[in-house]
């Protein structure tokens, strides 16, 4: 007697099955570790790029904006400002990026065998959380150094409201995961897509009040900005690490609503797509 297994596509309302995924947990381990493996396989610097990756754009943001151009960076140094920006944004960005492409760079994967097709997406959550953790060493190093060895930071006084950093990086990772479903099921059907993800992201980094503070743009123009839900995650990141950010409940409600919509829709697409993208690609 012959023993016959279907595979059947998830229930279209089931956003995500808790129990198939603890069973490919080890699946999950293996994805994070080729992340990193794949991510710095045959680089010059190795591991170093996750120190890089934030000081660049750091120190660029610093001469152009700051001595250049005279943005206020909220009476904070301005090293310190840009870089913590640049540690949330990147960590957002990343992500978005790199789970946008998750059924056209899987595709080989995804047509071999089967498991749970967002297991990919949650592995790149799980490894940029690494290089999270080592770029926030490195921003309390920086701290570090700007509070006692230098006069600009003399004034820096840590607060408890970094306890609440966490339920900030939560957020990112949520926003990231949503908008990056959505994209990646967009780019599937719509190739043409893939080519224009860059150009939307450098777009939207400069409206996630990541170049200046919300408190330097006209009041008026201030809840046209605090629409984008990534803006209310950049200020509460300066918050918790640096004290100063212009933060309101109302602001931080949408933002969590949003983020709450983004994820369970961008869950529900992903999922839909996911089911019949193997047939049809």
């Amino acid at each position: 007697m012959e023993l016959e297994v279907r595979i059947r596509p998830n229930k279209a309302l089931a956003l995500v099955d808790f129990g198939e995924l603890w069973r490919y947990r080890d699946l999950l381990s293996v994805l994070v570790w080729r992340d990193f493996a794949t991510r710095y396989k045959q680089t010059l610097l190795g591991p170093i790029w996750f120190l890089i990756q934030p000081i660049l754009p750091t120190i660029v943001f610093t001469l152009i904006f700051n001595k250049m151009a005279g943005l206020s960076t909220d009476g904070l140094p301005p090293f310190l400002f840009y870089l913590c920006n640049q540690i949330a944004w990147g960590y957002f960005s990343g992500n978005f990026s790199a789970i946008s492409g998750t059924l056209l760079m899987n595709m080989n994967l995804f047509s071999k065998v089967y498991f749970p097709r967002i297991v990919v997406p949650l592995s790149t959550l799980v490894s940029s959380l690494v290089t999270l953790g080592i770029q926030l060493l490195l921003f309390f190093g920086c701290y570090v150094y700007y509070k006692f060895f230098t006069t600009i930071g003399a004034d820096l006084q840590p607060t408890t409201a970094m306890l609440l950093l966490p339920l900030v990086v939560v957020q990112l990772a949520g926003m990231s995961l949503g908008f990056g479903l959505w994209m990646a099921a967009l780019t599937a059907k719509y190739r043409d897509l893939q080519q224009i993800s860059g150009v939307i992201i450098q777009l939207w980094m400069y409206g996630s009040a990541v170049v200046f503070p919300l408190s330097e743009i006209p009041a008026k123009y201030q809840t046209l900005v605090s629409l984008n839900p990534v803006t209310f995650a950049s200020e509460a990141t300066r918050y918790c690490l640096l004290g100063h950010g212009t933060l309101s409940w109302a602001a931080g409600v949408y933002s969590t609503a949003v983020t709450v919509a983004i994820v369970l829709s961008g869950l529900w697409i992903f999922n839909r797509t996911a089911r019949t993208y193997v047939d049809i690609a």
